[in-house]
């Protein structure tokens, strides 16, 4: 297409630069040269332009098409600016954010309020644990003192039995303290109880924090996952079985702490009884 062009543009020049006036002996030659140049002109033009139409219309048909877009997704040419970027920022939860909500926080959160308040008052587990480790001490010397006096109350029937007539009523006030012996036994299982309150408290003191950790986990993730609730309520219930492990550890550990103070007034006791009776024997 350009190089007909390029012909036709070069026919156009060459017919132009010829001299039309060239030594023509008569007007009538002239003129019907110059109605024979007009012709081939004229020719020569719509050729031309019916030429530029068909490319024109060529290059109309090469022009790409621009694809449609969808206008809710870009409402400019770009559009990059316009696409909403999700950005994965850390949220700031702040400690008055820490409330519990769902069923299963708050139950948990009862759970370890009634054990902070009810049960650990105004001491820690740490107390606890001293004042359970204090008692187990002083059963320990208790156990020494009790077998101490039972043995000098046995050694004391045996010698006495010797003139069982002379020592009548002596005998009999020893076999009335003999037959606190099996007090012993009771004695082995206070300090095998105190042992046992020993291990409650300390794997209470576990189970509660742990219950602390996994229920502020559980708002944490709440908070932060708000359509994603499933890992938060599996920490919520967490928080309730070790809250619940806690308070039953801790119940276990108070009865028996308790029930060992109480029958450590009645062995010593006994034991300052009878020291008292065997002075008296001896005297």
């Amino acid at each position: 297409m350009v190089k007909n062009l390029f012909l036709y543009i070069l026919l156009i020049v060459g017919l132009m630069s010829c001299n039309l006036d060239s030594k023509l002996s008569d007007n009538k030659e002239q003129k019907n040269n110059n109605g024979a140049k007009r012709e081939v002109l004229d020719s020569v033009q719509k050729d031309f332009t019916k030429n530029l139409e068909g490319e024109q219309e060529y290059k109309n048909l090469a022009i790409p098409v621009k694809p449609t877009m969808n206008s809710g997704s870009f409402d400019n040419e770009s559009g990059i600016s316009n696409i909403p970027i999700k950005q994965n920022q850390k949220k700031e939860i702040k400690e008055e954010d820490l409330i519990p909500v769902t069923d299963e926080e708050k139950r948990a959160y009862k759970i370890i309020k009634n054990i902070e308040e009810n049960i650990l008052e105004s001491s820690g587990f740490s107390e606890l644990i001293r004042d359970v480790c204090i008692l187990k001490n002083e059963y320990a010397l208790i156990r020494g003192n009790f077998y101490d006096v039972l043995r000098d109350i046995q050694n004391k029937y045996i010698s006495m039995k010797e003139d069982y007539e002379k020592n009548k009523d002596k005998i009999r006030i020893l076999t009335q303290l003999l037959n606190k012996a099996s007090m012993g036994h009771e004695l082995d299982r206070l300090i095998n109880d105190i042992d046992i309150a020993e291990q409650k408290i300390k794997s209470a003191a576990t189970f509660f924090k742990t219950a602390q950790e996994s229920l502020k986990e559980s708002i944490i993730q709440r908070l932060k996952n708000k359509n994603k609730g499933s890992y938060s309520l599996q920490l919520s219930r967490q928080a309730i079985i070790k809250a619940e492990n806690a308070l039953n550890h801790l119940e276990t550990h108070v009865y028996k702490k308790v029930d060992s103070i109480v029958k450590k007034k009645e062995i010593t006791e006994f034991i300052e009884h009878a020291k008292t009776i065997l002075a008296n024997l001896n005297a």
